[in-house]
């Protein structure tokens, strides 16, 4: 790049990369054709976009971003010949038209498709939205030379890196045949009605084990399950779908997202306390009109479902007053924002969260009113949204909540929760007025009771503030500063959390007691309060199609080979082993990913026969998962591994065939953003362009596959019209169809808009759209109000329509729980050790519920980068010129007690791995901790280099790159992009639980995160 050429002209045209990569040579015939920028042979366009420039609607489509798993709205725009030029934001979506805001709905889209580029200020109406630049970036991972254009069948040892290439018909044909005999299913009903003979003497449990040993997976254990249950699919994507084929065709029980390696004890402790309500999964704030906020342990200027939208609405209240606090180790780019940072002790978070309640409670700074409705007829009286628990009482004895027959209440009293009424007498909770909020009697005959909120008081009480303040590292003085702040906006003051709090052996505790302080001050649907409030339009089970139907065949039933949600105590393994458990029961989580693999190895409960892999990648995203990579190794104990990837990647490295896929600008799904902000909406991700005719959608795939072997739910007649499902566009045109017919439903597409959509689909797709075949996947009626709709990428509600007065219009509407009794009732698969109720303090613990040694000096943490999403990412050079490795972070102190200067080399050493990098000395990070971010460290992704048809591929290149260094030089760092394979791993070097070996991280054994929060590490210099 010359110094006369700006970037916006470098990037506008195709020229000096474009250039360099076109002299390389070809690659194998398993990978995309060359190296060359599609771009540069045409000279078309692409990229940023150039001053002015308006591309015509008819190059125009709309669709979701899954550069990261935010999914933000986006607007791509096409060249002449069907490439993709630019991608921005939606206009008229309102998660990416802040500050702006979105356009009518009704807009025209040849009017909308102005202002992709820079526009005066009098067509800002209709300008382009906002998206980040790891969306702009998407055009480099639907282009990545790297990708794989054929089916790759292993010809060397699991993880060799030697393939050779097959056809589709044959790699359909081989797994199909390999899984095929595993297939065998029965309904549950028809084992336990014979086991229920068995139980009567009227079968011989001889009979009943020759009758089944065929069909369930052991007849000694027939919770277990059947023999389907031994396919196992990790998927990452497109999980709707997904979910209910391995369920409904394949007849498994055994599918699972990626929920715990993210935040899955966070989402178990925002359901369970909020009633067990599934979309309130997390917490969020109005911000609007937000007046204090607390955020606690995420960074949502550069993560956590929404930078795009969430950083300049974050802005904006900033800038009208809100005050901010970041709770957070680091001082991460919300952080840098906030008026007061709060650098706590790693997974001290509890013990922050409960100083907090012991003040507000000891100082009565809670919503009395609020917490004394014990059910909504109460509440409403009071003008409230919602209601708690906070006096249903609850036996002492026993756990549980105390239920009206258990005090003499007759009737449908008898089945309701009980509170003490005003006058001191007990009554059903459904019924009274208001009830007493501290409670510790005597009720009927010697029963012992106490309130649920006099639980949560006890509890907080159990420490002074001097002792929280020690646990978690943060001063009393600021303790009684958040706290009398936090309590001093009415319903106005939020506390939101996310990964940071969850990721930790103590996970469900910490965020159970940060979702409490919003309840003390019943902040949940008021304007300015929590959210998490959000709805889609009927997407799946709407007027038109009932999609949670379909596919649609078996009932899957049996044990998860990772036994969340299952009772070990009421298992018949249980029965056989007694305590402990072999390897841990989650009786609360779900999607226990980090389990999977282990579990399988050690043939606990059950051993796997296939196991598919789906955009999710185990040995980068687990704690630890290098452990698991060579699990998977041993083709005795995991016969068959099947993997669909974009490229050749960490874990799928190690398949036994790698299934090529398409990117997200080449296929549809339905992945939404979550209910974090007031409006209704839903959008949809579509087929833009058609970059790899060899590459293939998942769900086309496993149609093939449920066809081929007979399988009940695919192929004609699948849906309850009778029509077919034969392709994906026959699922999620349907999608389309319910979204555009709920409500009122939404106008028809005119005769322009057809024409437009046909245009750039035409162009975009080629071959790939089958007009005919997508027309006949809707009635003659639905055709239209589906094009209207993806016109426009999917349907938002009107700006003006999120409150109802002081309250949010799409409301929780329910109650929240400060007591769990189902928690309190689950003990340990180890040794029958009892949860808690209520929020308590927890050390790391492993399995054995033994606290970790600390034996290291420093705690290692991670987060997540602005500039790179997770590992899909990484083939996209613009995103790696802005940082080319990971430094260590550490506090001057800790360097000065070590001999570090800034830019050292430093090993980064752990009980489980030892890390080479640099070290970043900065006051940013909490004395004690270190940390980097987790994008690097790449082994695969065109990192090293694989052989294909016998042929060695090589790895990608970096262009002219030295080094960055974070020594303080003054000189910019030359070249563009470094190759994929800098940095290090900081999965790595999580510790392990040493109860269960290798391979298998800590986890939280109520909400089954996955801990990669709670590693302690040394650093020295290299």
């Amino acid at each position: 790049m010359s110094a006369n050429l700006n970037r916006r002209e470098f990037l506008t045209g195709a020229a000096a990369v474009g250039g360099t990569i076109a002299a390389m040579p070809l690659l194998g015939g398993g990978l995309k054709k060359a190296f060359a920028d599609p771009f540069a042979a045409s000279g078309e366009a692409h990229g940023t976009g150039a001053l002015g420039e308006e591309i015509p609607a008819d190059r125009i489509i709309y669709t979701t971003c899954e550069q990261c798993q935010t999914f933000c709205t986006i607007k791509v725009a096409l060249t002449e010949s069907g490439r993709v030029r630019k991608i921005a934001g939606n206009p008229y979506s309102p998660l990416s038209s802040v500050p702006f805001g979105q356009i009518p709905y009704n807009t025209d889209p040849a009017e909308a498709a102005r202002g992709l580029g820079d526009l005066p200020e009098e067509g800002r109406s209709l300008r382009g939205g906002r998206t980040c630049l790891k969306g702009q970036a998407g055009i480099q991972t639907a282009y990545d030379a790297y990708r794989i254009a054929r089916p790759l069948k292993r010809v060397g040892p699991r993880g060799s890196g030697e393939w050779a290439t097959v056809s589709w018909e044959q790699a359909v044909t081989e797994i199909a045949a390999a899984i095929k005999p595993v297939l065998n299913f029965v309904p549950q009903a028809v084992v336990m009605s014979d086991w229920e003979k068995v139980k009567k003497g009227e079968l011989t449990k001889a009979a009943f084990s020759a009758k089944y040993q065929d069909v369930l997976i052991d007849t000694s254990h027939r919770d277990l399950g059947p023999k389907s249950n031994q396919i196992a699919m990790l998927t990452g994507n497109r999980i709707g779908f997904v979910e209910r084929w391995i369920k409904s065709c394949a007849g498994s029980v055994n599918v699972f997202n990626h929920g715990g390696i993210c935040g899955a004890s966070g989402v178990t402790a925002n359901v369970r306390t909020r009633n067990g309500k599934q979309l309130k999964k997390r917490q969020y704030a109005d911000l609007d009109f937000c007046e204090y906020l607390i955020v606690w342990g995420t960074n949502p200027m550069t993560a956590n479902k929404g930078p795009t939208w969430l950083a300049p609405r974050l802005t904006n209240a900033l800038e009208r007053g809100m005050k901010m606090v970041v709770v957070d180790p680091r001082l991460s780019k919300t952080a840098e924002k906030a008026h007061l940072w709060v650098p706590v002790k790693p997974g001290q978070d509890a013990a922050l969260a409960l100083a907090m309640i012991r003040w507000i409670i000891e100082h009565k700074r809670y919503d009395l009113r609020y917490l004394t409705n014990p059910n909504q007829k109460a509440a409403l009286a009071d003008g409230e949204p919602t209601w708690s628990d906070a006096t249903h009482l609850v036996n002492v004895a026993t756990k549980a909540k105390v239920k009206g027959k258990d005090v003499g209440l007759s009737g449908a009293a008898a089945d309701q929760f009980v509170v003490l009424g005003p006058d001191g007498r007990p009554a059903a909770a459904e019924a009274a007025g208001e009830g007493a909020l501290e409670v510790d009697t005597e009720v009927g005959a010697g029963l012992r009771v106490k309130s649920a909120f006099t639980l949560l008081k006890e509890r907080a009480f159990e420490k002074s503030l001097q002792e929280y303040a020690e646990l978690c590292g943060v001063s009393d003085a600021t303790i009684v500063e958040m706290a009398r702040e936090f309590t001093a906006h009415g319903k106005r003051a939020v506390a939101i959390s996310y990964r940071g709090p969850a990721m930790h052996t103590n996970g469900f505790y910490a965020v159970q007691a940060i979702g409490i302080l919003n309840f003390l001050i019943g902040n949940h649907d008021w304007k300015g309060g929590e959210n998490s409030s959000a709805v889609r339009y009927t997407e799946t089970k709407g007027k038109r199609y009932d999609l949670e139907a379909v596919p649609k065949g078996r009932a899957a039933w049996g044990l998860p080979i990772t036994r969340e949600k299952g009772n070990y105590a009421g298992s018949t393994l249980f029965q056989r082993d007694g305590y402990p458990a072999k390897r841990t029961w989650v009786p609360f989580g779900a999607s226990l990913t980090s389990e999977v693999i282990p579990s399988a190895y050690d043939g606990y409960p059950y051993p796997l026969k296939a196991l598919f892999i789906n955009r999710l990648s185990p040995v980068e995203s687990v704690a630890g998962g290098q452990f698991q990579g060579q699990m998977l190794k041993d083709e005795q104990r995991l016969p068959l591994i099947v993997a669909f990837d974009v490229v050749i990647g960490a874990t799928s490295q190690y398949a036994d065939y790698i299934l090529p896929d398409v990117t997200y600008l080449e296929r549809w799904n339905l992945e939404s953003i979550y209910p974090n902000q007031n409006l209704k909406e839903s959008h949809m991700t579509q087929p833009v362009v058609n970059v790899l005719d060899g590459a293939r959608m998942v769900e086309d795939v496993l149609i093939d596959l449920g066809k081929q072997m007979g399988l009940p739910g695919v192929g004609d007649g699948a849906f309850a019209d009778g029509s077919g499902l034969h392709a994906a566009h026959d699922y999620y045109l349907k999608v389309a169809a319910n979204v555009a017919f709920d409500e009122t439903p939404v106008p028809d597409a005119s005769a322009d808009e057809e024409r437009l959509f046909l245009a750039a689909r035409r162009l975009g797709l080629g071959a790939r759209f089958a007009e005919a075949k997508w027309r006949a996947a809707l009635k003659p009626e639905e055709w239209l109000k589906a094009v209207y709709v993806l016109n426009r990428g999917g349907r938002f509600a009107p700006a003006d329509t999120g409150y109802e007065g002081e309250w949010l219009k799409m409301r929780h509407g329910g109650q929240v729980n400060f007591y769990d009794e189902g928690v309190a009732k689950a003990k340990s698969s180890y040794d029958g050790t009892p949860f808690d109720g209520v929020p308590r303090i927890e050390p790391v613990r492993d399995y054995r519920g033994r606290a970790v040694a600390d034996d290291l000096p420093l705690q290692f943490i991670n987060w997540k980068s602005s500039h790179l999403g997770t590992h899909r990412t990484i083939g996209d050079a613009w995103l790696r010129e802005i940082r080319s490795s990971n430094p260590v972070w550490m506090n001057p102190r800790d360097a000065a007690a070590r001999g570090l200067t800034n830019g050292d080399r430093v090993r980064v050493r752990s009980a489980s791995f030892t890390a080479e990098t640099e070290v970043h000395l900065t006051e940013g990070i909490r004395p004690g901790v270190v940390g980097a971010d987790f994008s690097y460290g790449h082994e695969a992704y065109g990192a090293r280099p694989v052989k294909i048809d016998g042929r060695v591929i090589p790895a990608a290149p970096g262009y002219g790159h030295t080094p960055y260094s974070f020594r303080e030089t003054g000189t910019e760092p030359t070249g563009y992009a470094p190759g994929r394979g800098t940095g290090f791993r900081v999965n790595d070097l999580a510790c392990q639980d040493e109860t269960l070996g290798k391979g298998s991280p800590l986890i939280d054994p109520i909400g089954g995160s996955c801990s990669q929060l709670d590693t302690r590490v040394e650093v020295e210099k290299a």
